[in-house]
């Protein structure tokens, strides 16, 4: 989902945009890939600033937000998260990508689960309409996309969407991890 930030006085808000975005298939993970000269046996990163502007040039991380429902069948919570950046590591070769194992850096944006009734799609919606950004914690995400014909879709799906760091790409990460830890 895509939120527009609204601040005041009081704090920052966010205002559902109804509009969605696809980070999957041939959409904004693939184009910012192409873009980048499709780097394989590499990591590569991409902004929540890099995303917005893929899918909008009107769009922009200063007034908007990715937002990801982290558990959208769920009837007894509200789990939302933001994206701040997503760092890649895509194996393939000249032909092109065969997966990719990504981990995201994302922020709490959105937690309740003291419903006293199931939750339902219109007063999920309702809620979601607008409300206050908390304090916001920080959270790290691994999942994987295959490259193949149809585009990058998600990985197989389980329970999870789990994915297997091998040297090279847990390599990446940890370098991001040590830059991550660095006062900024």
């Amino acid at each position: 989902m895509l939120f527009k930030k609204e601040r005041n006085d009081t704090g920052v808000y966010y205002s559902n945009a109804h509009q969605g975005y696809k980070l999957a298939g041939y959409n904004l993970l693939f184009k910012l890939w192409n873009k980048r000269n499709k780097p394989v046996e590499c990591g590569w990163s991409v902004t929540a600033a890099d995303l917005l502007k893929e899918h909008g040039e009107e769009f922009s991380s200063d007034d908007y937000a990715l937002v990801i429902d982290a558990i959208p069948s769920a009837i007894n919570l509200i789990f939302l998260v933001e994206i701040e950046t997503i760092h890649v590591y895509t194996y393939g070769d000249d032909s092109g990508a065969s997966y990719s194992t990504m981990m995201l850096e994302l922020r709490e944006v959105y937690y309740y689960d003291e419903f006293n009734d199931p939750l339902t799609q219109n007063k999920k919606r309702d809620i979601l309409e607008r409300f206050e950004l908390p304090t916001r914690k920080k959270i790290i995400e691994f999942l994987y996309l295959k490259g193949e014909e149809g585009g990058w879709n998600w990985g197989s799906n389980g329970k999870t969407n789990a994915a297997f760091i091998h040297d090279d790409a847990r390599k990446y990460f940890q370098h991001i991890f040590n830059i991550m830890d660095q006062p900024r």
